[in-house]
Parts: structure tokens; C-alpha cells; sequence
């Protein structure tokens, strides 16, 4: 438990290590061009911007050769488009707030075309995610047309020193290297005859459920901020919205971002009176506690609300837009977009977090049945398998961690907490497993049988056929799938 403690921790640290890296190397190169080139200074902030979200959607280690080429031809052109809607947004408000619109949507329906298509519509988010959080006098400056294609040189910057820095943190082991995987095989439930709505695929729900969030995002930030402070609901709809897990993992993150932004809304307070608009120590400040929240994310999200927060706020008042009024404003800001967001997650096609939840569960349990059906007496637990197994694992317990609440729920309310405890079971297996980098399951014949017949009847559990005693023994079932699995491995 504690070596998977430690690694856990280490690699924590280097994640953060590494994107904090590549976004210094991105602000110096941008830094440089801009003095060199007589540049504005949209595109140093777009440079950081893409550096830090382009690392966060990095899938390096599960990609094609043809997905790794597509990122540095698509990006330009992308970066190029995004810096177009973000001109717009100000100079034609109904033209490039529509633009952004479909750019954030239309790659979340897209997602079901396969992994290429779903690389190509990360990348356009993840630049348009850049150009929004630019303050709005960059943006302004940055206006001419010359300057806008710069930003296809800065995006090449940005994705460039992040490989190169990932490239030696793996070199030198200082980040585990990716396993490559056969991928994340199609675990949805098929959709069931019955309404419409019910044959819908996820994807298609959730791209709704963003282009209602954001249009409304657009349509009161405006009308209730003016045109400088609007952009604060829009980005909270967004992040809250994206990634949805379903409606109540919509929810919990909607409290962690606003209570992580009024952290930072009060850090920001006592930042804001210590540097003067255009000092230099702001930025220095700005990228502390950006380093500070990148390595608490893992731990919880409300830690990088409140980063973000103080990072943009500060970020803000280098351009001059300071005042302890605004930190209320933005606040104000982040509040109604995240309520904006659950509210298009709970009436607009709602997507149950159980039904999530339990899609991973049957990906890792089937891992796991696979490797038991070895003929095998010593099964090996394929690298390709394990990396499904851990993927699985990993993203059952993110979507699961709405639904620890309900177990302060009477007993027999409670039956989706199950699904909880299975999740973190498996998850912490996994860590234990990868900690001790276990390769065969040594188990007497009857433990292995037992295990094989726990492993069946979670998986019945996880059916829709499945009754509420099954669903219940779900949690108790899983850990005694994991403590056999973490014994056995040797």
C-alpha cells in the first residue's frame, strides 16, 4: 500500500514537473519571438495556454504513429482558426460566440468516429480552450491579421517543447513510459429500444448538453457582464461541462470549481494588492501557483479551481484590470456558468453516472476474466491487457467519485454506493499491481475458482438484468476480487 502510495505521489510530482516545464520553455520561446518580431503579447499567453492544455489531452502513449503525425499537421491550422473565434467573440460577438459554440460541440459528437477524429477535435478544443482564457485587451491587440498567424508558429512551440520534455522525462525514467494498449474497447451499453432519447449515444448527449450550456454560458455572461467579464461564465460552463461522467459528476465538480474558486478568489485578493499592473514578479507569482495546483490536481479538482483562479486573476491584473471588485465579479462569473452547466446536465438528455460507471467496471472485470481463462496454471497478465485493466480501473473510480456521498444514505437508498466502493477497490489493485509490477497469478486451485466465480457474478452484478441484492454485493464482491489479485500476483 505504501510503495503504491509513494509511486503514486512521485508521479504526481513529475506530471507536474513536466507540464510546468514545457509551459516555461513555451513563455521564453513566445517571449523571444515576440521581442524579436514585434509581436503582441496574445500570443505569449496563447504559447502558455496550449502548452498546459495540450499537455493535459496528451495521449502520446496510446496513439498510432498516424495519430502521433496528425497533432503538429493539424495544430497550426487549428491554433490558426481559434485565434479567428477569439477575435470575433470581440469584434463580431453573435459570428464568433456561434463559432465557439460548434468548435467546443461538434467534436464531442464526433468522438464516436474513432480515435483519429477524436485526436483532431481534442486538439481544436484545446486551442480554442487557450484563446478563451486570453484577457481581453491581448486579444484586442492581437487583432491584426499578421498577428493572428503567428499563432500557428506559438501552437508548434508549445506541442514541441512538450514532447521534447516528455521525451526526457521517459528517457531518463523520471515518468514511466507509456504501455501501449489495443485501446479502450467499445464498453458501452448498446442503446435500448424505447424513446428516441434512450437510442442516443452518449456522445450525442453530451454535445448537447455543452451547446445548451454554452449558448446560455454566452447569453448571460453578456448580458450580465458587459463585454470584458463575460468570458468567466463561459469558461466555468465549459470546464465544468466537459469530461461529463454524468449529471451528478456534473454536479460535484460544479461545487468543487466554484468552492475552489472562492479559495482562490481570496488568494487572489492578497495577490492582486502586492503587484502593480505590468510588474514582472506577477508572472513569477502567476506560474507558482500554477506549479502548486498542477501538482495538487490528482488529489482533488477544487485544488486546481483555486490555482486557476489566482493564476487568471493575476494574469488579469497585468493587463490592468484589477480591483477588488472584480475578484467579485469573476467569482459572480464562475458561479452562474457552473450553474448553467448542471442545469443543461440535469434537463437536457440527462446521462446517469451509474450508467458510466458500470461501462468501466465491465471493461476491467473482463480484463480480468480474460487472464483467468488462461489454460495456463500460472496465468500472465498481458502488458496490453494490465493497461486496459488500469485504464478501466482508473476511470471507473473519477466516475464514481460523485456517488461516495450516498453512503450517508439508509442502507437500502444507497445501492448505486456500491459501484464506489467497487471502483476504488479495483483502482487501489491496480496501483498495487503496478507497483509491484507482478507478472504471474500464483493461486491454489480452489482461491482460483473462487476468484473465477467472483469475477462471474460482478459481472452479472454490472447487467441491466441485475436486482438490487446483486448490485448491493457489488462492493463486498470486488474487494475480494482485489485483495486476491494483489495476494496472488508474485
Amino acid at each position: 500500500m505504501f510503495a503504491a502510495l509513494r509511486k503514486q505521489a512521485r508521479e504526481r510530482l513529475a506530471a507536474a514537473s513536466v507540464a510546468m516545464t514545457a509551459a516555461l520553455l513555451s513563455f521564453g520561446t513566445a517571449l523571444l519571438l515576440e521581442h524579436e518580431y514585434h509581436l503582441t503579447t496574445s500570443t505569449v499567453v496563447l504559447a502558455v495556454a496550449l502548452a498546459l492544455t495540450l499537455g493535459r489531452a496528451d495521449q502520446r502513449g496510446h496513439e498510432s504513429r498516424l495519430a502521433r503525425l496528425l497533432a503538429p499537421l493539424a495544430l497550426p491550422f487549428l491554433a490558426v482558426a481559434s485565434a479567428e473565434v477569439g477575435r470575433l467573440m470581440f469584434t463580431h460577438p453573435n459570428v464568433g460566440d456561434g463559432s465557439f459554440v460548434v468548435g467546443m460541440t461538434v467534436p464531442i459528437w464526433l468522438r464516436r468516429f474513432g480515435p483519429h477524429v477524436r485526436r483532431a477535435g481534442t486538439l481544436l478544443m484545446a486551442a480554442l480552450t487557450g484563446v478563451l482564457i486570453t484577457p481581453a485587451p491581448a486579444v484586442a491587440l492581437g487583432s491584426n491579421p499578421p498577428s493572428r498567424w503567428w499563432a500557428a508558429v506559438v501552437a508548434l512551440v508549445a506541442l514541441g517543447w512538450l514532447r521534447i520534455v516528455q521525451a526526457v522525462a521517459e528517457r531518463f525514467e523520471l515518468v514511466s513510459r507509456p504501455t501501449p494498449g489495443r485501446g479502450h474497447p467499445s464498453a458501452a451499453v448498446r442503446p435500448k429500444a424505447g424513446a428516441w432519447h434512450r437510442r442516443l449515444p452518449a456522445s450525442s448527449k453530451m454535445a448537447l448538453q455543452m451547446g445548451v450550456a454554452l449558448t446560455a454560458a454566452f447569453l448571460c455572461g453578456r448580458a450580465a457582464f458587459g463585454m470584458e467579464h463575460w468570458t468567466w461564465v463561459v469558461l466555468s460552463a465549459y470546464i465544468v461541462g466537459s469530461g461529463n461522467r454524468g449529471r451528478a459528476d456534473v454536479t460535484h465538480k460544479a461545487a468543487l470549481r466554484v468552492g475552489g474558486a472562492a479559495i482562490g478568489t481570496l488568494l487572489a485578493t492578497a495577490l492582486s494588492h502586492a503587484f502593480p499592473p505590468g510588474e514582472d514578479w506577477s508572472i513569477v507569482a502567476l506560474f507558482a501557483v500554477l506549479a502548486v495546483a498542477l501538482w495538487l490536481r490528482p488529489l482533488s479538482y477544487a485544488y486546481w479551481a483555486a490555482g486557476m483562479t489566482s493564476a487568471l486573476a493575476l494574469l488579469y491584473d497585468f493587463y490592468g484590470e484589477t480591483g477588488d471588485h472584480l475578484l467579485a465579479t469573476r467569482l459572480e462569473g464562475i458561479l452562474l456558468g457552473a450553474s448553467l452547466a448542471v442545469i443543461s446536465a440535469w434537463v437536457v438528455l440527462p446521462i446517469r453516472n451509474v450508467d458510466a460507471v458500470r461501462r468501466q467496471l465491465s471493461i476491467a472485470f473482463g480484463a480480468v476474466a480474460t487472464v483467468l481463462s488462461s489454460p495456463e496454471a500460472e496465468p500472465m497478465f498481458p502488458a496490453a491487457d494490465f493497461a486496459r485493466f488500469r485504464a478501466a480501473a482508473a476511470a471507473a473510480e473519477l466516475a464514481a467519485t460523485s456517488l461516495h456521498w450516498l453512503r450517508r444514505l439508509p442502507t437500502r437508498l444507497r445501492t448505486a454506493y456500491s459501484y464506489a466502493v467497487a471502483s476504488r477497490a479495483l483502482s487501489s489493485c491496480a496501483a498495487e499491481l503496478d507497483a509491484g509490477h507482478g507478472h504471474r497469478l500464483v493461486l491454489p486451485t480452489d482461491v482460483r475458482q473462487a476468484l473465477s466465480a467472483d469475477v462471474a457474478a460482478a459481472r452479472r452484478a454490472l447487467a441491466a438484468t441485475a436486482n438490487d441484492e446483486e448490485r448491493a454485493r457489488l462492493g463486498e464482491t470486488t474487494q475480494r476480487i482485489a485483495t486476491a489479485l494483489v495476494t496472488g500476483y508474485q
